[in-house]
């Protein structure tokens, strides 16, 4: 299946979804908002644990009553008519100037961020020197420069799935994911509250934590200098200089003795006596959130010290505390650490519910939160809370600023934005009056905590679905699909008067924006056909945005920056484009095309040209069973994860191989490593 037809199926499903809850009492006005939602999204702090428990018992009292005024209304009927499918948003998805030598020379690829300075977790690192990889359970750091020199080096063992990285200054924090073997205490609770539909479908329980490795690399070997176990699954992390911030989410489900209402409402004769199911249900569970204790909501955090696992309690007042019922049921916690010292102070900062994007620049942090009663029970997303914090220069705090509602939600963290002291936000929803979907821009100030609109576009590209934004200098750049490509420039000089500018339609679609200059855009995504595409975009006259150049792939290729940014890696200093692409037209039992990276040549006036293409062997033997067979043999897939410039050189980083070129010439191999 197409991207078109997948996304079409997805826009239509949640369209129908949204309007026929707004029919039944869920739905919101013409631009997205829910007219009885309360005006402000302004958190609440905690004095006290005694204080925090008497929010989240207020929080979980209001969910159970959402849930037995839907089963009260439409209850019933589910029971006699089908289950409704869980909302895939209900859970949290396992799941943009550098300080002195906190990155790499200027001559080696950093990190592709969306702010310069912010460094954000990657599984590929350079200190122009070394290449740090992240493989599994291992960080394997390679000897790189010179790339004849290019060897296995250091496998230090990390425990755990390996999901990111920082390296600077001769310090490593590893960010992993460890599944609770029942000695870390973690809670597998995970029946939800607030669904009118049977706990037990669609969910997956299990206690997992992220573990944060600090590590130093200037030991021999390496030196794990701290352990740090926080429950539940990686977001996001951003480091300033040698400070770190890693964002964990933990869902959270009913406290025990919290009935699932289906299991006392089977048998109900008829409507009434279903009701009256749910009344009686209502009062136990209100009964038994009212007398559950804080350690049955909050997760846990512990350090092992000496070989021995140390609680880390929580500091409750630095817990926030959304409006109850309005946050998807969880706990978000910023966990900040300086790496730069073995033992150094944790921060930490809880919200209650579940952020789906994350935002920080130099200064501050944007956490957006879905109104979980917007649209209740799944659909679209009809309003979405911005809570701002600040990041102190030289400390590791989060100091909450204020709040404030967008309509509709965010594509990704790209969609976000803060210059000055303006918040600049790209949203898109379904029209509750027509079911269209539309794409809006917003700015957004702080007053007196109060994070308060301030301008907007009108509703643009009706019908179309937001495909990609960036923000930059004091412009945004938005590209909506339906079956043309329109690239959009919005002028936000004046924030309280943001203006379309101009547009440019082509086929397709771009799914990341990347800027070359002043004036122009380096674009990935699909064209006409499905291919992956590459475009060239000037945007110096914003009333009249140009596409210089284009450049297509073959289209059995795609690849992992199309859905990835730390995947494109641009030089600017040499003007190349490290692109890498893997194949999947092979079918089981014929051995697949080989995996590569492309090396391609950028300039606004000369386009986009191919320098040349660096091939992996497509496959490798392995101790496997079929159907990975073909000739008798057993095989794994080799996969391009990555391109990365030091120097002249150009590395092709894949699951099993890393190969090193000279950029000027790539037929002839400088080294080649195979992965063990």
């Amino acid at each position: 299946m197409t991207k078109l037809s997948t996304r079409t199926l997805v826009r239509v499903g949640i369209t129908t979804l949204a309007l026929t809850l707004a029919a039944c009492g869920g739905g919101g006005g013409s631009d997205g908002t829910d007219a009885q939602a309360p005006a402000t999204a302004a958190l609440s702090q905690a004095t006290d644990c005694t204080d925090l428990l008497a929010s989240i018992r207020a929080d979980a009292r209001e969910k159970i009553r959402v849930q037995a005024d839907e089963l009260r209304a439409n209850g019933w009927s589910y029971s006699g008519g089908g289950m409704p499918t869980p909302n895939a948003t209900g859970v949290p998805e396992p799941i943009g100037t550098p300080a002195p030598g906190a990155g790499p020379p200027r001559d080696a690829t950093d990190t592709n961020t969306q702010v310069p300075g912010v460094d954000e977790a990657d599984v590929v690192e350079t200190d122009g020197e070394r290449i740090y990889l992240l493989r599994d359970s291992e960080l394997r750091v390679l000897p790189a420069t010179p790339p004849e020199a290019m060897a296995l080096g250091e496998r230090v063992p990390i425990e755990g799935y390996a999901l990111g990285m920082f390296v600077a200054n001769g310090r490593a924090l590893v960010v992993s994911a460890v599944t609770d073997d029942g000695t870390l205490g973690g809670d597998p609770r995970c029946d939800a509250i607030g669904m009118p539909f049977p706990t037990s479908v669609g969910w997956s329980c299990a206690s997992s934590f992220v573990k944060l490795t600090l590590l130093d690399l200037g030991a021999t070997p390496a030196r794990v200098a701290r352990e740090i176990y926080v429950e539940g699954g990686y977001v996001a992390a951003r480091r300033h200089d040698m400070r770190a911030r890693v964002i964990v989410q933990r869902f959270w489900g009913a406290p025990p003795g919290v009935a699932d209402p289906w299991e006392t409402l089977n048998g109900r004769v008829d409507e009434d006596d279903f009701r009256a199911g749910v009344d009686a249900w209502e009062a136990a569970a209100i009964a038994t959130i009212d007398a559950s204790a804080l350690d049955t909501w909050l997760p846990g955090m512990r350090e092992r010290i000496g070989g021995a696992l140390v609680d880390r309690p929580l500091d409750c007042s630095a817990a926030h505390l959304a409006p109850p019922g309005h946050a998807r049921q969880g706990t978000t916690l910023i966990v900040g650490m300086d790496l730069a010292r073995d033992d150094g102070p944790l921060a930490d900062t809880t919200l209650l519910g579940l952020a789906s994007q994350i935002y920080a620049n130099e200064s501050t942090l944007v956490l957006a939160y879905p109104d979980w009663q917007a649209v209740p029970f799944g659909g679209a997303t009809f309003r979405t809370a911005l809570h701002l914090f600040s990041l102190p220069p030289q400390s590791l705090d989060a100091t909450y600023l204020g709040s404030g509602f967008v309509p509709g939600e965010l594509l990704s963290q790209f969609a976000l934005d803060v210059r000055d002291d303006v918040v600049r936000v790209a949203t898109y929803f379904w029209r509750a009056l027509d079911g269209q979907p539309v794409t809006r821009v917003h700015t957004a100030r702080l007053d007196d905590g109060e994070l308060a609109i301030i301008g907007a576009t009108g509703d643009m590209a009706p019908g179309e679905t937001l495909q990609s934004a960036r923000f930059l200098g004091d412009k945004a750049y938005l590209v909506t699909f339906l079956r043309v490509d329109p690239l959009f420039v919005v002028d936000l000089a004046d924030p309280r008067s943001p203006t379309v500018l101009g547009e440019v339609e082509i086929p397709g679609f771009s799914e990341y924006l990347h800027p070359l200059d002043d004036r122009h855009l380096l674009t990935i995504g699909q064209g006409a056909t499905g291919e992956v595409a590459l475009q060239i975009f000037d945007v110096g006259d914003p009333t009249a945005p140009i596409r210089l150049h284009a450049y297509s792939l073959p289209r059995e290729f795609s690849s992992p920056a199309q859905w990835n940014h730390l995947a494109f890696t641009y030089d600017r200093r040499l003007g190349l484009l490290a692109l890498p692409l893997n194949s999947y037209s092979h079918s089981l039992g014929v051995r697949p095309d080989p995996p590569t990276l492309q090396l391609l040549a950028i300039d606004p006036v000369a386009g986009i040209t191919l320098r040349g293409t660096v091939e992996h062997d497509p496959a490798s033997p392995t101790m496997c069973s079929p159907p990975f067979d073909w000739e008798g043999g057993c095989f794994t897939y080799e996969t391009m994860e990555r391109g990365l410039f030091i120097g002249d050189v150009v590395y092709s980083i894949g699951n099993h191989e890393i190969r090193a070129y000279h950029v000027d010439d790539l037929r002839t191999s400088l080294a080649k490593l195979k992965l063990p």
